[in-house]
């Protein structure tokens, strides 16, 4: 190693060390005289702070112990002038001072001085030091001045520190003494300033700083002689030899430099030659940091060969990415010529030709055609070859399946075919002709859509870097082509639609000459519009004045809708008690009444009907008039509509000897959607109408669709025609006879009755409805009255619920049914539901059985026979009406009683199949109990017969289906003749009959029944759609047990009619009730209940109360809401309530509602009473807690009814 390389390396390494030596040096040259002052600054100060204490407490202990004493017992005296008399002491700061004069040689001196005016201080000025310590302990007393300064010639450490007044008797001695600069002196007084000098520790710091930096500057230079010679040594050497062989291993590669140069250029082709391994003796390795390095020389020997070798494989490796990456070049270079052919050639041949001319070239074939397939044709069309013979041995087209190309066309997928036999695709030149070695053919697909396809002819097998570019292409060239075809497409259509832009520009030509009429004809609309905002102002003028008047009639409307409310009420409150007190004198039960009286009494009862008629059909147009009328649209079906006005006015027909008919046309769908109720009432008074104004001839109903040239609706509509050959109407009347209380023979000797309401209410209800009333008539030949109503056909409701995933069975005991063992089947889809049901028939002591479905039910109910059935009716594969059907139609099934229980509000339909009972969830524990009570006594009674007489077979279904559920054997007969032979052949409980019978009339029937003494006790109950005159409802009250009008709730009454005769049957057989009383469930029902009557008119009072009293009833009475809550207090017994509505203090509203809101009369029946009769006072009364409702003037026959349910549940 040269010498000054090393000498280079040892300065490299040892010159921050004597550096860093050289900063300490200096810093400690700086800095330690200073600390070493401040050193001896503060050993001065802590010296003459403990010399001050010193000479403080000496001074102390002498004021106290000796100066006291002198001048409390001696003669002697204390002055600062006591030299030089024997009688004078000194004073303790003389005598202080003295001592320090004393002790000046030992180095450090004592100084007592203040600027006060003391006798022996006079004169004396204080020096700056002196001056300026008196200012800071002035006021600083706790603190110590200290300075350094240079006194005779040396430094010397000065301290001033404060002479307070310490002690009292310091205090007394200075106050007394005459000489003394003040009188006022205090504790804690500074009265001086005591200075300590001291000069040795300034001197002794200096012998210490000057014998520390001899001492460092020696130790530096021993330092700095071990480093050397230990570096030349153990560094200096060794490294030499690792140097030398570092050399030679770099000298040896300066040709591996040359072909890394090369390979990085890009000559992947250099060689790269092996490093050599540099000769180290092994004894030149020490086991020391140069020995190391040594080490570390032969170790980046070994890696830098493992490097070489490593050079050599990264060599080969992208060698071959080169090869890829050109691969890959050649790839994306076709792509992209491909996308710049498909881009610059707007037409398709030219495109065509240049694509398949750019891929014989690239993939090295020899010919080629290509193939594309136009929109809507099934076969591909050649558009471009590529060095094709000239015989033209290649096909025009081609669809899928023929040939090479069609089979690639069908299987969608690229064919290579090497070793082509003779006769494919044939190269042809000047030289010669021959065949290609292999074939491809590639469609061309754009997802799934067949474009075109391609077929190329090699000398040479195609390689697989081709293939792959013409799988990469493929998509692309079926896109481009796909785009060219659509441009093709494109300029066709442009082309038509430049020939219909001709054509249109020769239509705007002759719309400019019509425009130009427009506009003239524009200017006088204009004129024309002048005019009509003139006619406008005035209109709005117009507008606002009937504006105020429409105001004004509203409210009057309003007042006479609130008179006829009340007007209502004050007519039927006594027309109530007078009817009530007329039926009950007509009974004549004490047989006191003459006939003649009796006549009188039903005069009354007959005029007190018609008077309730009329009040009835005021009230009625009322409604209409103030558009109160509520519609209820349900399900109808036209041909019972029919059957139902047939049945209903057959027998006023029959006494005139007219032809009475009923029809629906063909094109009439099967259900309609429409107001039953509402358009029934005004079939009815277009019928009742032509029924009296016709003679002869006879009445006719037509259900139709309207004709366009008739219908005045804006869509569809239904045309109701009642047409009669009667007296017919004037034209001057037809307007007329639609108003209120006019008639077109309005004189006073007409020869027809009627107040002329119904029509007029027939048109207000039909506009109401969104339909219209229109007539045609000529006087003397008859009417047509046409009810218009918007068509609506009604949805087909399904049968049975969809089929959904069947529930596995829940356990119940199906397993171990002994023979004849009660069970109950429960139908139910709710497995946790069919758990609480089981249960609950568990603790019932009865087996249970559980279906989740239908089909499973249907199949449960045939095998075993249950005792009864809890059905829901939303079901997998068969619903709850589909069960319900299935069962009333099998022998064996029909008996067993059926109970719903389901989400559904449908429970008329249940009571019409069959059911006993309906509740909808969610159910409380209460209502299963009552569930589970009425379905045990349905098990448990015994067979009951009823005979249903009914002509209709649909409707004698659905009653046997209803009746058949309350444990009653239930048999039809269709006729009169047919009832009174099954009653001479059988023994029947009760009868249902119908008034419509095809060869008697059911009151025929009746009157028959009632004269043979077999059946003359026997229960009989009218249920019939017919309306009944005030005659026929007298006569029927007298022979019949209970006569019931078919309507919405009639099925439901009917079953709890039937049910009371029937109990009353089971009755008669144990014995409880006497036979002679045949109108049994009046009293076995009523007979010891109490009623309650609130009702603020005496008259209602005495007339119910007698006859409620007759039926066996304990009547309380109440003037007033507040006095009927108070009877409720006091008599617990209340079975009933009958409430009226308009009453002082307390009305039946708030009654209603204070009733409801206690939980002991929840549950109690409460039945409204009203005259008032508004349109939505029924759903008010319900609202407001009331069971039921009747209308004043009450139907003794309908509040016995009435009653008669209420107290039965």
């Amino acid at each position: 190693m040269p010498y000054h390389a090393s000498r280079n390396l040892f300065w490299k390494l040892f010159l921050p060390i004597g550096v860093v030596l050289l900063l300490s040096a200096l810093a400690a040259a700086l800095f330690l005289p200073a600390a070493i002052e401040r050193n001896a600054q503060q050993d001065a100060v802590d010296a003459a702070q403990a010399t001050v204490r010193q000479f403080l407490i000496l001074r102390r202990y002498y004021t106290e112990n000796v100066a006291a004493k002198v001048l409390a017992q001696s003669d002697l005296k204390v002055s600062f002038d006591h030299r030089g008399d024997d009688k004078t002491i000194p004073l303790p700061a003389t005598m202080v001072h003295d001592l320090s004069l004393l002790l000046q040689d030992s180095g450090t001196s004592l100084k007592l001085y203040s600027p006060y005016p003391f006798p022996n201080r006079a004169g004396r000025e204080l020096d700056s030091f002196g001056q300026e310590a008196w200012n800071f302990l002035k006021a600083s007393p706790d603190a110590a001045f200290v300075r350094t300064d240079l006194l005779q010639g040396k430094r010397t450490v000065r301290v001033a520190l404060a002479d307070r007044m310490s002690a009292q008797a310091c205090v007394a001695c200075h106050n007394s003494l005459p000489s003394s600069p003040k009188k006022d002196w205090k504790l804690g007084d500074v009265r001086g300033v005591l200075e300590v000098q001291s000069s040795r520790e300034v001197a002794s710091a200096a012998r210490v700083v000057t014998l520390t930096l001899a001492t460092l500057g020696a130790i530096m230079l021993l330092i700095a002689i071990f480093l050397r010679v230990f570096y030349q040594r153990n560094i200096a050497r060794p490294l030499h030899a690792a140097l030398d062989s570092a050399r030679s291993l770099t000298a040896a590669s300066a040709e591996q430099v040359v072909a890394v140069q090369a390979i990085a250029a890009g000559d992947l082709d250099a060689t790269l030659t092996p490093t050599v391994l540099p000769m180290i003796p092994r004894e030149a390795l020490s086991h020391d940091e140069a020995g190391e390095v040594l080490q570390s020389v032969l170790d980046m020997a070994a890696v830098q060969r493992s490097f070489d070798q490593a050079f050599a494989s990264m060599t080969e490796a992208l060698r071959a990415s080169r090869a890829a990456g050109q691969a890959r070049d050649w790839l994306k270079s076709g792509q992209n010529d491909i996308s710049t052919l498909l881009r610059g050639e707007p037409e398709l041949a030219a495109m065509a030709e240049r694509i398949l001319s750019y891929l014989a070239q690239r993939l090295g074939a020899s010919v080629g055609i290509l193939y594309l397939l136009e929109e809507d044709k099934p076969r591909m069309e050649r558009v471009a070859g590529y060095a094709l013979a000239a015989d033209g041995a290649h096909p025009q087209s081609v669809a899928a399946g023929e040939g090479l190309i069609g089979q690639a066309m069908r299987e969608q997928r690229t064919l290579c075919v090497s070793d082509v036999p003779h006769g494919f695709l044939p190269v042809a030149s000047a030289l010669g002709k021959t065949q290609p070695a292999s074939l491809l053919v590639a469609p061309l697909l754009h997802g799934t859509n067949l474009v075109g396809a391609i077929e190329l002819g090699s000398f040479r097998a195609f390689s697989a870097q081709e293939l792959e570019f013409m799988e990469l292409v493929r998509e692309a060239l079926a896109v481009g082509f796909e785009v060219a075809l659509a441009r093709v497409r494109l300029r066709q259509l442009l082309s038509n639609t430049e020939q219909q832009a001709e054509e249109l520009r020769v239509q705007q030509e002759e719309l400019q000459q019509s425009n130009e009429e427009l506009e003239e004809r524009a200017e006088l609309l204009e004129r024309q519009r002048e005019q009509i905002r003139a006619k406008n102002a005035d209109l709005e003028e117009a507008s606002r004045e009937l504006a105020a008047r429409a105001e004004q009639l509203q409210k009057v409307s309003a007042y006479k809708t609130e008179f006829m409310a009340n007007m209502s009420h004050e007519l039927r409150t006594p027309l109530n008690s007078m009817l009530i007190l007329a039926s009950m004198l007509k009974e004549n039960k004490s047989g006191n009444l003459e006939a003649r009286q009796l006549e009188y009494i039903t005069t009354i009862h007959h005029a007190g009907k018609d008077l309730l008629d009329l009040i009835n059909d005021i009230l009625d147009l009322s409604k209409v008039e103030a558009g109160a009328v509520e519609f209820e649209y349900s399900t109808v079906s036209p041909q019972q509509l029919c059957e139902s006005m047939l049945a209903l006015f057959q027998a006023p027909a029959t006494q005139k000897a007219l032809a009475l008919t009923a029809t629906v046309a063909p094109e009439v769908p099967a259900a309609l959607h429409l107001d039953s109720q509402r358009v029934q009432q005004i079939l009815k008074n277009l019928l009742s109408n032509a029924l009296k104004f016709t003679s002869k001839g006879g009445v006719g109903l037509k259900i139709r669709r309207a004709r366009a040239d008739e219908n005045p609706l804006p869509g569809p509509a239904l045309a109701f025609d009642v047409s009669d050959t009667g007296i017919g109407v004037a034209a001057d009347k037809h307007a007329l006879i639609f108003e209120a209380f006019k008639q077109a023979d309005g004189s006073i000797s007409r020869s027809y009755g009627g107040t002329g309401l119904g029509l007029s209410i027939s048109l207000q209800t039909a506009r109401k409805m969104g339909g219209e009333l229109l007539l045609r008539s000529e006087e003397g030949k008859g009417s047509t009255f046409t009810l218009f109503l918007p068509l609506t056909q009604a949805a087909e409701v399904p049968r049975s619920a969809p089929p959904g995933d069947i529930l596995p069975p829940l356990p119940d005991d199906r397993g171990h049914l002994a023979p004849g063992q009660h069970c109950i089947l429960i139908v139910e889809d709710d497995r946790a539901f069919a758990s609480v049901l089981m249960d609950l028939v568990h603790q019932r002591g009865y087996s249970a059985l559980v279906a989740h479905d239908g089909e499973s039910a249907c199949a449960l109910a045939s095998q075993h026979l249950p005792g009864g059935v809890l059905l829901d009716v939303k079901l997998a594969r068969s619903d709850g009406w589909e069960v319900m059907r299935r069962l009333k139609s099998e022998q064996r099934t029909r008996r067993i009683p059926v109970h719903f229980i389901s989400g559904l509000e449908q429970a008329q339909q249940a009571l019409r199949m069959g059911a006993i009972g309906y509740v909808n969830k969610p159910v409380t524990r209460e209502q299963l109990d009552k569930v589970f009570d009425t379905l045990e006594a349905a098990m448990s009674g015994p067979a009951r017969s009823l005979l249903l007489v009914e002509d209709d077979a649909g409707e004698a279904s659905s009653l046997t289906a209803l009746l058949s559920g309350r444990g009653a054997e239930v048999a039809q007969a269709a006729s009169g003749a047919e009832a009174l032979q099954r009653l001479g052949e059988e023994t029947f409980d009760c009868v249902v009959l119908d008034l419509g019978l095809p060869d008697m009339a059911g009151g025929e029937l009746l009157s028959r029944l009632r004269a043979d003494a077999r059946w003359r006790s026997l229960p009989v109950i009218i249920h019939s759609g017919q309306e009944l005159s005030r005659e026929q409802q007298r006569e029927l009250n007298c022979i019949a047990d209970s006569v019931i009008i078919k309507g919405a709730r009639s099925p439901e009454r009917l079953l709890s009619e039937v049910s009371l005769f029937l109990h009353a049957v089971e009755q008669r057989r144990e014995g409880a009730v006497a036979d002679e009383d045949r109108r049994l469930p009046d009293k076995a029902v009523l007979g010891g209940k109490t009623v309650l009557i609130v009702d603020d008119d005496m008259r209602n009072l005495f007339s119910l109360t007698g006859l409620l009293s007759e039926q066996g009833m304990l009547v309380l009475e109440a003037e007033n809401g507040r006095e009927g809550l108070d009877c409720l207090e006091r008599h617990e017994e209340v079975a009933v309530v009958l409430m009226d509505i308009m009453m002082p203090q307390m009305d039946g509203y708030e009654a209603l509602r204070a009733i409801r809101a206690d939980a002991r009369w929840q549950a109690l029946p409460v039945i409204a009473m009203t005259a008032k009769a508004m349109p939505d006072d029924y759903q008010k009364c319900l609202e407001a807690g009331a069971s039921d409702y009747l209308a004043k003037p009450l139907d003794v026959e309908q509040l016995l009814s009435l009653l008669r349910v209420w107290c039965s549940r």
